[in-house]
């Protein structure tokens, strides 16, 4: 999931006003954020087949660190605390915690069962599948995004939110409709640095939106 997880953060955004914006995106965004720098190195795995571009054939093998509902909210804990000092505001750490632990639950309607519970090997692992059926995974997520946003964005945003949110859903519409015949990300690195930019540019642009 992508977009689908900003959906959360108009939420926090409209909830905590007093919170800097940027707060709640980077939280939705964090664990994937995470998950691209631990990528690069070499301290989780993920497996990219070249002949199929589909989300569904993506393989997470192992991302306990980033992707776990205990461990990685735990890292989220420590760095919301140090956030929450930094900007000298208490309402920061769980407002970020809260931001980072509904990326692993929208997670869990879409992965295959590979999400890790706790973070441990041999840890049980969930997901209920939706990227098996790739084109109603695609309208499921965009209809999720719209419709928070109309109810939690204020309409002097709405139109640049939703313009945003639908340019980054398309640029990913090939992970779900297969229109080419390769995965454009050849190796996990290129995934990686394809993950951390669109989290990353999104945030930024919402920032300056909302």
């Amino acid at each position: 999931m992508f977009i689908g997880h900003f959906a959360v953060a108009f939420v926090l955004i409209l909830l905590f006003p007093h919170v800097p914006v940027w707060v709640p995106l980077i939280g939705v965004s964090f664990p994937d954020l995470l998950w691209s720098v631990l990528i690069w190195a070499r301290k989780e795995e993920v497996v990219i087949e070249k002949e199929n571009p589909l989300q569904k054939s993506i393989i997470f093998r192992k991302y306990p660190y980033s992707h776990s509902l205990v461990f990685t909210n735990v890292i989220s804990f420590v760095v919301g605390s140090f956030l929450a000092v930094g900007l000298q505001n208490l309402i920061v750490l769980p407002v970020f915690v809260m931001a980072s632990a509904s990326h692993w639950f929208l997670d869990t309607v879409v992965h295959l069962p590979d999400l890790p519970v706790l973070g441990f090997d041999g840890d049980k692992k969930v997901g209920l599948g939706l990227w098996n059926w790739g084109r109603a995974a695609f309208f499921a997520e965009l209809f999720f995004f719209v419709i928070f946003a109309v109810i939690f964005v204020g309409a002097a945003s709405l139109s640049a939110v939703l313009l945003v949110g639908v340019v980054f859903h398309a640029i990913n519409a090939n992970s779900f409709f297969g229109f080419s015949k390769r995965n454009p990300f050849g190796s996990s690195n290129y995934y990686a640095a394809a993950a951390l930019l669109g989290f990353a540019l999104v945030s930024a642009a919402y920032t300056l939106i909302l």
